[in-house]
């Protein structure tokens, strides 16, 4: 298998996790045939508007993305603000962090990871999540940051980020 390539279980279990697509329901689109990245957009698009996957995966059968992206009312600001919402909640749902704090981190420009990370620490320091990204400068890394400003074990902190992984990923072997 090439890098990058996902097994059918990956993909129904990164489905299953970033979509809340039912299992047996995104085994059966890849049983399809139908290509994962088709999936994966059509079920972005599913969360967030009212449309079901398969309503979109028919409408991808004649448009391309961006048209149906325009049919779906999804203008630039309404597909920021919906997919912020989303990103949001899958912070709440994989690691806990509070939607709204999520959306607001999110919303002033930080990645997701950056975001799990600062409240990973936060767990463990009591050091809040907006301080620590506030703080941190994006060319420290963050075991580094870690170690020096809240004096966290950079194998502690390995073990920690181990501990919460992202169940939308690949299963290591």
């Amino acid at each position: 298998m090439k890098k990058g390539t996902l097994s059918p279980e990956d993909q129904v279990r990164s489905l299953h996790y970033k979509y809340e697509i039912p299992e047996e329901e995104a085994k059966s689109l890849i049983d399809k045939g139908i290509r994962f990245g088709e999936i994966d957009q059509a079920a972005l698009l599913s969360c967030l508007t009212d449309k079901s996957v398969e309503d979109i995966l028919a409408m991808r059968k004649e448009d391309p993305w961006g048209v149906i992206k325009k049919k779906l009312g999804l203008t630039a600001a309404v597909y920021e603000e919906a997919y912020l919402l989303h990103r949001a909640d899958r912070l709440h749902r994989f690691y806990g962090i509070d939607t709204k704090r999520a959306l607001s981190l999110l919303s002033e420009g930080y990645p997701n990871h950056w975001i799990r990370l600062a409240y990973l620490l936060e767990q463990h320091t009591g050091k809040k999540t907006e301080d620590i990204i506030h703080e941190r400068k994006k060319s420290e890394r963050w075991k580094p940051y870690a170690e020096r400003v809240l004096h966290v074990n950079p194998e502690d902190f390995t073990k920690w980020i181990a501990e919460t992984r992202n169940p939308a990923l690949p299963v290591k072997k």
